[in-house]
């Protein structure tokens, strides 16, 4: 995504956001925000960890909306409202911060080959402008701590579902939002990015049992939060927190956020993947079925080629557990990857009788090359009018990279080249992978039609083999 569409987001999300942070000095602006003495308060005041007697971390409540205000209530309300700059460059000033904040969250963004694209981004930045307008709704009308915001939850999902890089992304972004929200406190910022920051980093990417691995993460967020709360209160005020009103003590809310977050992650992630165009876990399970219709055709006008991906799939798979990858994607995409050659199954070596004379026989070395890559641009045609996810069209596009057929342009250097073609005729009409699954499918599919000519294929050869295939396509610039 270009620098400039992360601008445009950045100042579409300050204009967003800015009204849900000013929310209460609009109110003042219109006459119906001011508390006073005996009369029954419009909305929650809050105040910040320090500068107001024994209030505590995480926004401590002056008078809660409804309650009748007494004078020291009104006097210290009527304190936060004149010590709060007003005006048009309080405005200003905070969309001017908002911005800058999605501004540096849309540049880190472009670290991540999913979290740089635009829909990611866009869905991202809308789940927290709205979690920000719900937050400060709910911090007008109740007097509930700002801790027990299931923040986590936008750390967790985007990290299963994506990668780390998003989910620590969004978390920070929206722990950061959210602390405007509330007269600035540096507790509530601190609690609210350990919170964050322990989701995102405890939870695994792609875990394969997301309950058991959201519940976990979802306790040591929990421990790290309420400890986090705890030192800061005995260094803020000498003593632990007390437990008079349980219902809205921010040291409970502290553990019941996160707590929460990991009930709700796992529901969560399939409406968040079909949010961001990612393929879902039951998506994948049905694609998985031997008996889908695009597999059948495989199997039956290409079975060398069915043999090929099977056993592709089983290595892929493993490869992929072993580093935290998604098993489950890499082997649904190894079973579709060569859709392609099941349209002209006899240009593909596999697919021949034993004697049975190739068709590139008979071929110039460039016509044989448009057939070798049919299989990629007619599988992804094939793919796309069958209605499968572009997830599963990314290892057709990706598994050759956009590497050359080096047998089909020495062939042509051999006969000397009568067109004078150059090197980029016989280059695949494809892209180099940009996810570890991908990635992992173009070297097993290397590796796999490689072993076949390995006189003693044994631990050794194998190892050797799988060596040269990797550092090959490293040199090609094919895994960057």
């Amino acid at each position: 995504m270009s620098w400039w569409l992360g601008i445009v987001l950045a100042l579409g999300f300050a204009a967003l956001v800015t009204p849900a942070i000013t929310a209460e000095h609009w109110l003042l602006h219109f006459d119906t925000g001011t508390i006073a003495e005996k009369h029954a308060a419009p909305f929650t005041v809050r105040a910040p960890m320090t500068g107001y007697g024994n209030l505590r971390i995480g926004g401590g409540v002056v008078v809660a909306r409804g309650e009748i205000a007494t004078r020291d209530e009104a006097a210290i309300a009527d304190a936060i409202a004149q010590a709060t700059p007003r005006g048009p460059l309080r405005y200003a000033a905070f969309f001017a911060l908002t911005f800058v904040l999605a501004a540096l969250f849309t540049h880190h963004m472009r670290r991540s080959n999913k979290g740089r694209l635009l829909r990611v981004q866009i869905v991202s930045l809308a789940v927290i402008a709205v979690l920000a307008a719900v937050m400060k709704a709910m911090l007008l009308i109740t007097a509930l701590s700002a801790l027990v915001v299931p923040l986590a939850v936008l750390a967790m999902v985007p990290t299963i579902a994506l990668d780390r890089i998003v989910g620590l992304a969004t978390g920070v972004l929206a722990a950061l939002v959210i602390c405007l929200l509330a007269p600035f406190d540096i507790g509530l910022a601190l609690l609210l990015l350990v919170q964050a920051a322990t989701a995102g980093l405890v939870i695994a990417e792609a875990p394969r049992r997301r309950w058991l691995a959201a519940l976990t993460t979802g306790l040591v967020t929990t421990a790290c939060t309420s400890a986090t709360y705890l030192l800061l209160s005995y260094l803020t005020s000498g003593h632990a927190p007390e437990l008079r009103d349980p219902l809205h003590s921010p040291w409970l809310a502290a553990g019941i956020g996160p707590a929460l977050a990991a009930l709700l992650t796992p529901p969560m992630i399939p409406i968040y993947q079909l949010l961001v165009g990612e393929i879902t876990q039951s998506k994948l399970f049905a694609l998985e079925d031997l008996g889908h219709p695009l597999l059948r055709q495989i199997a039956e006008k290409a079975p060398g080629t069915w043999q090929h991906s099977l056993m592709m799939a089983n290595m892929a798979e493993i490869a992929a557990n072993a580093i935290g990858a998604n098993g489950r994607l890499v082997r649904v995409g190894a079973y579709f990857h060569d859709l392609g050659k099941s349209l002209s199954p006899r240009y593909f070596i596999e697919n021949l009788e034993a004697g049975e004379t190739s068709p590139h026989d008979l071929l110039p070395p460039e016509v044989s090359c448009d057939a070798i890559f049919g299989h990629v641009t007619e599988g992804i045609v094939a793919a796309r009018k069958a209605g499968l996810h572009e997830r599963i069209v990314d290892f057709m596009h990706m598994h050759h990279g956009n590497g050359v057929l080096e047998y089909f342009w020495a062939r042509c250097r051999e006969q000397g080249n009568p067109q004078d073609f150059t090197i980029e005729r016989f280059r695949y009409p494809g892209h180099p992978p940009q996810s570890r699954e991908t990635a992992l499918l173009a070297i097993c599919d290397a590796v796999e039609a490689a072993s076949r000519t390995l006189q003693k294929p044994d631990a050794a050869a194998i190892d050797s083999l799988v060596q040269r295939i990797v550092y090959g396509k490293l040199h090609l610039g094919q895994l960057d």
